[in-house]
């Protein structure tokens, strides 16, 4: 008897019937070896639309007119549809006849290792098998010819994992509740398209709340005391810890001559040699992130792309993994993997058993860290090779046979009453260094010694408070994997935190988050600049509309939600319950909205008087301009001008320029000169383009310049 096996896509069939001999080319399929291997194409069958439900001649892409009165809906006792996705007929045909053939025997299931996955295929053979078969799961942690084999030999019945694939439906049936609802709820409420979904909401949420810290923030202006000098060719920087209000700038000075009246004195110097650990194995967040700060031209997707793609050619792991992690089962296989990259060519590695750095069983579940394989890619180009590279020097790094050896040097300094701890590092061993580029730099301090004296001179230094971050696709990725932890906190994670991620009470999946970061983009909630994430109008117009219908999709919702989810895969919990809840939630968001009025008039602050012609100027996404029609007057927020000076055109900035032609002194950089200034920003408007300039206000004896903190 043959055996079929169904892929998830056409390039992992292909890599499978490869491996199995499978070479004879058919319609749909390959043949050969006592196997067929065929696939799907993603999803082969979708969730239905809801007017399925409602109307029995109703056929997809007929034209249907949204009402409040079919909302909310809820299929009678959780039945929901499916149907075929347009444009994938043949193939499910081609599947329904071979899972049916009498010289089948055997059916696998190869979807990807994940809860989707489990979907994918199941939903083809539940729709498509009307013969008994032997129904096996193939799960294949990586697609090298060795890892197919072992699955094949330790294949499993299926039903062992029906718990995942109950998950997965319950996402799918939870994911459709909400988005469907809601997004009709909040477009007919708001008379606009408006896409709502369960994650894209906090994330947009998340996204928006920090745009408005920013535009809230009021920078505070400060003076330290502060000296520079050079010492044995090496430049000093001591930063006092007093601060003084720029209105005090005569106690400021008092403080710098008290600094300043005797030489500098070294206390101490101590050296220590550390041991410097490379970089944790990558994780899919933490791939995405090593990827796009590098690379400001990539986005989330494109790496998660490019990594599935390497996945189904058999170069690397399973991509779409949390974890950090081996287990500590794992080292056997990953002995053989060095010993197989050892024979390639590839030296320098040793085994590490027992390093819980690397191999720690209580920080995975179903997937680990993203590894190489023995197979090696050639002609790899573009954003394929970078990821490709990324993950193979992480796990050389992590394997590196020689330690990473760094002296750290401390020196403790006295001037006058104060005294300033100074620290620098060199590395004197680079060992995994030498295969990937360290995070830090190396920082060198002159050759002190005890008791060496230099004449220092402190100086006043002006410095300004900055507002935070926006999010880049770093932080985002780390605030979406964890997103009850402290921001301020650095380092690995804690037990409480890893068990959070672990069993999913998070936003999104690893195998959803680029997807639906994507989404929030395409529906122009979010755009992602140079790696950096911003709100765009329609993203706050559609958070309003949800916070005036009390619709409540927050961070805290989403990830218990999540959290249920990984229960049911866990055996733990009923897709009913999940369901019952989203229900619960809907009705509850749907009768708070019966009495609430909408101004659905979107009505524009008014940040100033036109100085062409008295209208109404007010913002918009990228500018400030005139209401009135044919007037033309324009104030542009990312202008080349407040660029080349470290500034934006923002809603303060506009009123003054408004209200007075004229800013009052604001704390600047020169990105020419690299240097901090003080100066006026002026509105010049003669009927054409609005130009702006600079005029400088008259403040001795301070020195604007250093970090602000």
């Amino acid at each position: 008897m043959n055996k079929l096996i169904i892929a998830e896509k056409p390039s992992m069939g292909r890599t499978i019937a490869k491996a199995v001999g499978a070479y004879a080319k058919k319609d749909g399929y390959f043949e050969g070896g006592g196997f067929i291997v065929s696939w799907c194409f993603g999803h082969l069958y979708e969730l239905s639309d809801l007017e399925s439900y409602l109307d029995p001649d109703y056929r997809k892409g007929d034209k249907v007119v949204w009402s409040l009165a079919q909302l909310p809906f809820y299929p009678e006792g959780w039945n929901f549809l499916y149907e075929p996705k347009s444009g994938c007929e043949k193939q499910i045909r081609i599947l329904e006849e071979l899972m049916n053939r009498e010289d089948i025997g055997t059916v696998y299931s190869a979807g990807d290792a994940d809860r989707e996955g489990e979907v994918i295929v199941r939903l083809v053979i539940e729709n498509g098998l009307k013969t008994k078969k032997d129904l096996r799961r193939l799960w294949l942690p990586a697609l090298t010819p060795e890892e197919i084999q072992r699955a094949i030999e330790k294949d499993e019945p299926l039903e062992k994992y029906d718990a995942l694939y109950q998950a997965g439906r319950a996402r799918a049936a939870a994911d459709w509740l909400l988005g469907i609802e809601l997004t009709r709820y909040v477009t007919l409420r708001g008379k606009k398209f408006f896409r709502i979904g369960r994650c894209v909401c906090p994330i947009t949420a998340r996204i928006a709340q920090r745009e408005k810290e920013i535009e809230a923030f009021t920078p505070r202006q400060y003076l330290v005391p502060a000296a520079r000098a050079e010492i044995l060719g090496k430049e000093l920087t001591l930063i006092s810890k007093s601060e003084f209000s720029p209105e005090d700038e005569e106690a400021a000075r008092q403080r710098c001559e008290v600094l300043s009246v005797l030489p500098a004195k070294v206390l101490s110097v101590s050296r220590t040699r550390k041991v410097i650990p490379a970089g944790k194995l990558f994780s899919l967040s933490d791939l995405q992130s090593y990827i796009c700060k590098r690379n400001k031209d990539a986005s989330p997707k494109d790496v998660l792309q490019a990594a599935q793609e390497l996945y189904e050619a058999g170069f690397i792991t399973y991509p779409r993994t949390s974890s950090n992690y081996l287990s500590e089962g794992e080292e056997e296989m990953t002995a053989q993997l060095l010993r197989d990259l050892h024979e390639k060519g590839f030296r320098g590695m040793k085994m590490k058993p027992g390093d819980r750095r690397i191999f720690d069983s209580s920080k995975v579940e179903s997937h680990s860290a993203i590894l190489p394989t023995n197979r090696i890619p050639e002609g790899l180009t573009g954003i394929k090779a970078e990821v490709y590279r990324a993950i193979q020097r992480r796990f050389f790094a992590a394997f590196c046979e020689d330690e990473c050896l760094e002296d750290e040097k401390a020196v403790v300094i006295r001037c006058g009453d104060e005294e300033f701890t100074l620290k620098g590092r060199s590395i004197v061993q680079k060992g995994w260094m030498n295969v990937e580029e360290p995070e830090r730099q190396e920082k060198e301090l002159p050759e002190l010694y005890e008791g060496y004296r230099f004449p220092v001179r402190f100086i006043p230094e002006m410095k300004v408070t900055k507002p935070p971050k926006r999010y880049n696709v770093e932080s985002l990725n780390a605030w979406m994997k964890a997103p009850f932890r402290d921001e301020e906190m650095a380092g690995d994670y804690t037990e409480a935190e890893w068990k959070d991620i672990l069993e999913e009470a998070t936003i999104c999946t690893e195998a959803t988050r680029a997807d639906t970061i994507d989404r929030c983009i395409r529906s122009e909630y979010l755009e992602l600049k140079d790696g950096t994430y911003y709100p765009k109008e329609n993203g706050l117009r559609m958070l309003e509309l949800m916070q005036a219908l009390q619709a409540d999709l927050s961070a805290e919702k989403t990830a218990q939600l999540s959290k249920s989810l990984h229960d049911i895969a866990a055996g733990k919990g009923k897709p009913e319950q999940v369901l019952e809840k989203t229900k619960e939630m809907l009705d509850g968001i749907f009768r708070a909205g019966e009495g609430i009025e909408l101004d659905t008039e979107k009505k524009r602050e008014v940040t100033g008087r036109c100085p062409r012609c008295g209208g109404n100027v007010t913002e918009k996404k990228a500018v400030f301009s005139c209401d009135s029609k044919g007037c033309g007057f324009v104030l542009f927020k990312d202008s080349r001008f407040l660029s080349s000076v470290g500034a934006r055109m923002t809603k303060e900035l506009a009123k003054e320029l408004l209200a007075s032609g004229k800013s009052g002194p604001m704390d600047l950089y020169s990105k020419k000169k690299q240097k901090y200034f003080r100066a006026c920003i002026e509105l010049m408007d003669d009927g054409g383009t609005p130009q702006l300039s600079l005029s400088f206000p008259v403040e001795r004896g301070i020195k604007r310049g250093g970090d602000a903190r």
